[in-house]
């Protein structure tokens, strides 16, 4: 989140659940909740920070219930945390020291976390009791150079730079004892994720050692080193590019793969059981017979409203010029609720969502083709549904795709946004299972998609608009 000064609206912040969004104008905190409501709930409340540079929830999965949610206000020298319901200052950590390179909740609500200048530390704030306890020369301040254990949140693991050797450490909570450090065999680490059930810790080396992915167990044993493909050249190895794990589904509750993106567009899929390759994906339109359905987006009028028509591979190749930009790499991964599709956009075709189906033998399943770069690639949280959000110049559209269904585009009721770049977020919830946030800095709506024999529609359930503070509870 960009810095505001004083008296200039900080972009609306949507929790990772949407079920809460707050934004900062002048001296005033604004909150809304309750999002599909008929009357939308805000709060608000004057501040002491003139100039805010972030606004941060905690995530979900850290609070204990939704009555514990807060927020984090940060500016050059104070931070501040808030408690959502209702809306009241809970602590503040003063004088923080210049230069601090980022600040994030820690294994609960009740934790902060600061990394201070040049990665010298990172400090983490009790706002229960008061306590500081200190990690040194963390190596990255971002959330790819750290984690908690999921499902428990009682384990820290950390990867610290001190001198030469990347350092891999685990920390119990509270106390953040110290309970294994492992020197990692890295040339340049650069970052770690855990498996979402919790068991094991993946670490991948910089691209310029090749294909290297380092699995550790959950108390920081290393297990095994994958270093690519049985019976490939190393000669054309280009390293990895990032790696994802899948969700910990089905009656095992086990995370079965883990999806190493590589810098030369293709993909390795690792089953668990070995941390073996079962298969490398690769981003190449198919020519043969069983080629998958391929969708391309295609405008129907001059307002810049557009459908998904039904294309061939040689139609597809052609509107999906080669990217000059980034360097080659898969630049999004990510897999369903349940594990068995995977959507991934490689940077060479940045228009192009590749929807992969793993639940046998994996395959193409589906190809979904735009006219501009896709900026964002989110699943449901629990169904097989897929929202596409690309850059566009046009009208705000959103795009949506499932394994049943003829993929869609439908117009948002939204203010245009010049650089095209929207925002995308799924709400959680039973009432309106399919709703979900679209907007840019200056307006969100919250709606869901409705269809007809003709065409499809977004209704919106209500908007939230930045500006200033409300008043109390305002009707839609």
């Amino acid at each position: 989140m960009d810095a505001s000064t004083g008296g200039v609206p900080l972009s609306l912040v949507v929790s990772d659940d949407g079920l809460y969004a707050a934004h900062v104008s002048g001296k005033d905190l604004v909150v809304h909740s309750n999002p599909t409501a008929e009357h939308k709930d805000m709060q608000s409340a004057r501040i002491k920070e003139t100039t805010v540079k972030s606004l941060k929830f905690c995530p979900s999965k850290a609070t204990h219930n939704n009555i514990n949610r807060h927020l984090l206000i940060t500016n050059e020298s104070r931070i501040s945390v808030w408690q959502l319901e209702p809306l009241q200052l809970v602590a503040e950590i003063e004088n923080v020291e210049p230069g601090t390179l980022n600040v994030e909740f820690g294994g609960d609500e009740n934790e902060v976390l600061v990394f201070h200048a040049w990665n010298n530390k990172m400090a983490i704030h009790s706002i229960e009791n008061g306590r500081i306890s200190v990690i040194k020369t963390p190596k990255f301040p971002h959330p790819l150079g750290f984690g908690y254990r999921p499902k428990t949140r009682k384990h820290l693991v950390i990867i610290l730079k001190p001198e030469a050797s990347d350092i891999l450490t685990i920390h119990e909570l509270p106390s953040y004892e110290l309970l294994n450090r492992t020197v990692l065999p890295t040339i340049d680490a650069q970052g770690l994720k855990w498996s979402p059930d919790g068991k094991w810790i993946a670490v991948w080396d910089t691209p310029s050692s090749g294909t290297k992915v380092l699995i550790l167990t959950a108390d920081g044993q290393m297990f095994r080193t994958y270093n690519g493909p049985a019976g490939v050249d190393d000669a054309f190895d280009l390293g990895v590019k990032q790696i994802e794990w899948s969700a910990a589904a089905g009656p095992s509750g086990v995370s079965e793969t883990l999806a190493v993106g590589k810098i030369n567009g293709n993909i390795d899929l690792l089953r668990t059981r070995t941390f073996s390759s079962s298969t490398t994906l690769s981003h190449v339109f198919p020519m043969d017979q069983n080629s998958p359905t391929i969708w391309r987006e295609r405008s129907t009028s001059a307002m810049g409203d557009a459908e998904y028509a039904e294309t061939t591979s040689s139609s597809a190749f052609n509107m999906s010029p080669e990217s000059p930009g980034p360097p080659r790499g898969v630049a999004i991964m990510t897999f369903s609720p349940d594990g068995t599709l995977l959507a991934t956009v490689d940077t060479m075709r940045s228009n192009v969502v590749w929807i992969w189906a793993l639940d046998v033998t994996p395959r193409l399943a589906s190809v979904l083709v735009h006219e501009h770069a896709v900026r964002q690639v989110l699943w449901h949280p629990s169904t097989p549904q897929l929202l596409i959000n690309a850059i566009t110049n046009n009208l705000p559209v959103v795009r949506w795709w499932s394994p049943q269904s003829h993929p869609v585009i439908a117009r948002v009721p939204t203010q245009k946004c010049d650089s095209g770049k929207y925002e995308v977020k799924w709400l959680a919830g039973e009432e309106h299972d399919s709703a979900f946030w679209f907007g840019s800095s200056e307006e969100y709506v919250v709606g869901y998609l409705s269809a007809d024999e003709s065409s499809v529609q977004f209704e919106m359930l209500n908007s939230f608009a930045n500006r200033g503070p409300p008043t109390g509870s305002i009707s839609r």
